[in-house]
């Protein structure tokens, strides 16, 4: 049965937050349909459970299930611990009264820890919804590069590696796998979401402390492995998602971007399944030129500094 459900997108992040958003959809549900009414505003007619969505977004303020008005939220809420938050989108709108939507809900109203908000999120339309902000407090700061045990500084953050994972469509128990993993901040994101995961790397030293890091969080991985990303001791793989290396920071091998673009593409055209989503993110002067056992689906460009900008690669293996 599909369910009516608003996401509000987090206003950062450019096109990766509407798209993470969607691709999760997909990943729960084939045929999902969507509108956009506004720039950070996504609604969804989809099978996908929204608080299961909420539970792993990233670029997003509030997931939730779509309602008329309070009434409609009765029998979810009744017994339990809500609150009511707005979001004004538009500026300078006339605060609305908590009471006029919780008057009449059998609910306990808790402004600290709250299970449910029922969410009121106004523009050039209002939308009322049922969310679970609770579901949603991922501990993104706790996992940031320098509060890990090992440290690098081509590490990527959390809500960034959360979005790439996203991106892949995976779903719980699928097996992932990041072929330049690097410190392991995509593959830590992916085993939170409930993936098998396999890591990669050509050098000792980010192996071990990819290690270190999956096991101060807690993390079981199928293995953390040291490789050549050309030649992967992988037989197959339902997601992949990773930060191709760039720069002095990261080993290359002495390969330019191109033929590490090139590279990765054709060990993955062996690795990963049909219908798998593979997620690079590269140097946006380096084109993904996609054919053959790869379909590419969209293009995003992240904006790091003045000097750089990345650019993320979804693409489908045939």
């Amino acid at each position: 049965m599909k369910t009516r459900s608003l996401v509000l997108l987090s206003g950062e992040g450019g096109t990766i937050q509407a798209a993470e958003a969607k691709a999760l959809f997909y990943a729960y549900d084939p045929s999902p349909r969507f509108e956009s009414p506004s720039p950070r505003i996504l609604l969804a007619d989809s099978e996908a459970d929204p608080f299961r969505i909420g539970e792993r977004i990233a670029f997003a303020r509030r997931v939730g299930v779509l309602v008329g008005d309070a009434s409609e939220a009765a029998e979810l809420l009744e017994g339990r611990r809500i609150r009511f938050r707005e979001f004004d989108l538009a500026g300078g709108r006339r605060p609305a009264d908590p009471d006029d939507y919780l008057g009449d809900l059998r609910a306990t109203v808790d402004l600290r820890a709250p299970e449910y908000e029922l969410t009121l999120v106004g523009g050039d339309t209002a939308y009322l919804a049922v969310t679970s902000p609770g579901t949603m407090a991922q501990g993104w700061s706790q996992r940031r590069p320098r509060e890990r045990p090992f440290f690098h500084p081509a590490a990527i953050f959390p809500k960034l590696s959360r979005a790439l994972v996203n991106l892949s469509r995976c779903v719980e128990g699928d097996i992932f796998i990041d072929p330049f993993a690097g410190t392991g901040s995509i593959p830590l994101e992916a085993s939170m979401v409930g993936c098998r995961v396999a890591a990669f790397d050509v050098a000792e030293k980010m192996v071990r402390g990819a290690k270190r890091n999956m096991r101060h969080f807690r993390q079981e991985w199928l293995g953390v492995v040291r490789a050549d990303s050309g030649l992967l001791p992988a037989t197959t793989a339902d997601a992949v998602a990773t930060d191709l290396p760039y720069g002095r920071a990261s080993s290359t091998r002495g390969l330019g971007p191109g033929a590490v673009v090139k590279m990765a593409l054709s060990t993955l055209a062996d690795v990963a399944r049909p219908g798998a989503t593979v997620v690079l993110m590269h140097q946006k002067e380096v084109a993904v030129e996609a054919g053959g056992e790869f379909l590419l689906l969209e293009e995003h460009d992240l904006y790091v500094h003045k000097r750089m900008t990345r650019t993320i690669s979804v693409l489908r293996r045939r």
